[in-house]
């Protein structure tokens, strides 16, 4: 199940930056809001399997937005997210809070 809110680090060139992301689906359409760095980042996708989806959003930088695309799969209480930017490639790795 994909839906819920997850405590995440992500790792960037600059270090690793936490914040949340919270998923929630509706039939094949999935929604959410990637929060960093008291910043929200809003994003659309679809789901792939019960556990998996793809979503595309822009997240906000203080040097500002970077559009990116993301792979998502849920195991059990773990997400695992793969993004790609023009910045470069970002993982992604949380726990449901």
């Amino acid at each position: 199940m994909l839906d819920g809110k997850y405590g995440c680090s992500l790792n960037t060139p600059m270090g690793a930056i936490n914040g949340t992301i919270t998923l929630m689906s509706n039939g094949n359409n999935v929604q959410g809001i990637l929060e960093t760095m008291g910043m929200k980042n809003r994003f659309n996708g679809i789901k792939t399997k019960e556990n998996e989806c793809n979503f595309k959003g822009n997240f906000n930088t203080p040097m500002g937005a970077i559009e990116y695309t993301a792979t998502c799969i849920v195991n059990g209480n773990g997400l695992e997210l793969i993004t790609n930017t023009n910045k470069g490639n970002f993982k992604i790795q949380g726990k449901r809070m």
